[in-house]
C-alpha cells in the first residue's frame, strides 16, 4: 500500500464511489479543482466512460469501461465494479498493489 495519503473524495462512502451518469463531480487535489464526469452507454454492449479534467482542460479519458477495469483519478487507483446503463458507474478504491494498465488517453 502506498505511503502517501489518499485524496478525499466528497462522494466516496466505505471505499466506494457511485458516479451518476452525466453528473459532474469536483475533487480537490494539490490545491486545484479536478472535474470527473462519467457516462454509460448501451451499444455495442453496456460500457462506461470517465473523463477527468482540470480547470477546463482534459487530463485523461477512460473508455469502454467494464467491471474489473482499473482507472486512476488524481493519483488514486479505482476498480470498476458495476456499470448500469444510463444510470451509474460504481468504483471501489484499490487497496492492493494490483494496478493493471487501462486504455487511458492523455488530454491535450
Amino acid at each position: 500500500m502506498s505511503e502517501r495519503p489518499h485524496v478525499k473524495y466528497p462522494f466516496e462512502s466505505d471505499g466506494r464511489w457511485v458516479l451518476r451518469h452525466h453528473v459532474p463531480y469536483d475533487v480537490r487535489y494539490e490545491s486545484r479543482a479536478h472535474q470527473v464526469v462519467a457516462a454509460v452507454f448501451g451499444e455495442p454492449a453496456v460500457h462506461g466512460r470517465i473523463r477527468i479534467g482540470r480547470e477546463g482542460s482534459p487530463l485523461a479519458e477512460y473508455d469502454d469501461l467494464a467491471p474489473g477495469d482499473i482507472v486512476e483519478i488524481t493519483g488514486d487507483a479505482w476498480r470498476v465494479t458495476e456499470v448500469e446503463y444510463r444510470t451509474h458507474l460504481t468504483l471501489e478504491r484499490v487497496t492492493d498493489g494490483n494496478k493493471e494498465a487501462t486504455g487511458a488517453q492523455a488530454g491535450q
